[in-house]
């Protein structure tokens, strides 16, 4: 076979199925012959950095190696945010690339492609030759399960014609690890957990995908102690009575004056960063004990008292062992005050609404989106000032919860979404978007959700301006019009691709907003476009300025 046709068929010995692409001189045999051949879903992006994070979505979505192809020079150019937001959100993605034969110099797409890929920090794979390629592939799927990152495999076009004996390699999975943790790290963690006054158990990603709800649920009855989570384990311990919710910048009034008073975190599988912790001051009077699976993460953002190295499952089993044989009392930082507190605690009354006729408060929109949008549904958030009260939206459960803003960029999010509508189209999937960030990286892929008859939901907070430079321009008492964007009617670009849409510049356009959605034709999605005042400005954004 030749060359091309044998990157295909590496691909699908690896068990790749589905294959978000930009198609060019570098990669369109490749990608031909994968839909021809093999009957891979090769779906079609409008730009090259869509399309990989399409593939991060999906990643995410399914647990399983998500897969991007572009072509040579400005096709993996353009992917350069995408990777860098799959290296800080430790994804593991394949991205086949093309590049130009090796004898070409002067050709006009000519381009170092491993000095670029080497400076965002994804990894880059070669393909050394065209009897190497099955070798090469399969190489680059073990380093991205293996590294949790995206790796790009380099193909010279010249390669690509030449004629191959292809042998092919294993087929290679992630390997499941369920590590105990060292008995040495253990007992000292466990001596300062075991004498916390008011000790507080703050669950992260890495629980969700441990599976150890239940085993915190209980070490937190052994202790004593209220659970709280990271943003990415949102709603992992839904329903139960001493649930704080979110550990840091977006915690409620009444977690935080419970946080406040903790004397021991417990954290598992968790990063500290400068969110979770409020910038390191919820940290401040606290001992904190680490458990992690990887050993780099902890101490990776803050210093803390004990890191245990281990499954956060089969640590937290550990403890409760412990602390059965020491026939340990649960303190008494569970009250019924505070179990008062969490059931009676209502969102809506944490603030003053400012809606009015032309623009509705960002706050209460969320909080009318969260009752009125499908319960069972699959929630993504872009970045921008809006997500700050965005990123509340409840969800059934952590895995159906997703960001697009590990490196702080706008405009990542429509993409993101895409990949999780196609890799879950049993629900709808829900996505909150600024303005600024539809239109810096999403308008265009509208028109790929409606090709693709995705269950998607986009809901727009439009405040015609990029809000984050607006608000510090205020601040500093400076004309904020720079800020300012005269942007199309949102509705009508949707609408002309084949959204169907709905406006709210009220509160009493909510509701025909929800039955817009509640009557929505499956196949075909739906924009909302929700009108906010820039000069409306979350609480908790307010207190991060």
């Amino acid at each position: 076979m030749l060359g091309h046709d044998a990157v295909a068929r590496a691909m699908v010995d690896h068990g790749v199925d589905t294959v978000f692409a930009v198609l060019g001189d570098g990669n369109l045999f490749i990608g031909e012959n994968l839909a021809r051949e093999h009957g891979v879903n090769l779906i079609g992006a409008t730009h090259e950095a869509n399309a990989v994070l399409m593939a991060q979505g999906w990643a995410k979505a399914t647990g399983r190696l998500g897969v991007a192809t572009v072509t040579h020079g400005p096709g993996l150019t353009n992917t350069i945010t995408a990777l860098v937001e799959g290296v800080k959100n430790e994804t593991p993605i394949l991205v086949v690339a093309g590049d130009t034969p090796v004898e070409h110099e002067q050709h006009l797409q000519n381009l170092d492609q491993h000095a670029l890929v080497t400076a965002t920090g994804a990894g880059f794979q070669p393909v050394r030759n065209a009897e190497t390629i099955a070798e090469d592939v399969s190489t680059a799927v073990r380093r991205a399960l293996v590294e949790h990152r995206p790796i790009v495999v380099n193909v010279p076009l010249n390669i690509e014609w030449d004629e191959v004996d292809y042998q092919p390699r294993p087929t290679l999975t992630a390997p499941a690890v369920r590590l105990a943790p060292d008995p040495d790290q253990l007992e000292a963690a466990m001596g300062i957990v075991a004498s916390a006054v008011r000790p507080v158990i703050v669950a992260g990603r890495g629980a969700v995908k441990s599976g150890a709800r239940e085993s915190l649920v209980r070490l937190g009855d052994a202790l004593g102690a209220p659970l709280s989570v990271s943003l990415l384990a949102t709603g992992l311990f839904k329903g139960e009575p001493f649930d704080l919710g979110i550990h840091g910048t977006l915690s409620h009034s009444v977690a935080a004056e419970t946080l406040a008073a903790a004397d021991c975190l417990i954290v598992f599988g968790a990063g500290l960063n400068y969110f979770t912790t409020g910038n390191q001051m919820m940290l401040e009077g606290k001992r904190v004990v680490h458990v992690e699976l990887e050993p780099t993460h902890i101490d990776r953002y803050v210093n803390v008292d004990v890191g245990v190295v281990g499954d956060a499952s089969v640590v937290a089993e550990a403890m409760i062992e412990m602390l059965s044989a020491a026939e340990h009392t649960p303190s008494g930082f569970r009250t019924s005050d505070l179990e008062n507190k969490l059931r009676e605690f209502d969102p809506t009354a944490a603030f003053d609404d400012k809606s009015y006729d032309g623009a509705v408060d960002p706050r209460t929109l969320t909080r009318r989106l969260d009752r009125g949008l499908p319960q069972q549904r699959q929630v993504v958030i872009d970045g921008g000032r809006f997500m700050f009260d965005a990123l509340t939206l409840s969800v059934p459960q952590p895995q159906d919860f997703f960001t697009s803003h590990a490196f702080g960029s706008i405009g990542l999010g429509t993409a993101t979404a895409i990949g999780v509508a196609v890799a879950r189209p049993d629900r709808p999937t829900v996505f909150c978007v600024g303005d600024g960030g539809l239109m810096l990286g999403g308008l265009a892929e509208l028109s790929t959700a409606v090709h693709l008859g995705l269950d998607l939901i986009v809901v727009v907070y439009n405040d015609h301006c990029y809000g984050a430079e607006h608000i510090q321009l205020v601040a500093k008492g400076l004309d904020p019009s720079a800020s300012l964007h005269d942007w199309p009617d949102l509705c009508a670009v949707a609408k002309s691709m084949g959204f169907n849409t709905a406006k709210i510049d009220s509160l009493e356009d909510i509701d025909d907003a929800m039955q817009v959605v509640e009557n929505r034709t499956l196949g075909v999605p739906v924009l909302i476009e929700a009108a906010i005042d820039p000069d409306v400005v979350s609480t908790i954004y307010q207190q991060l300025g």
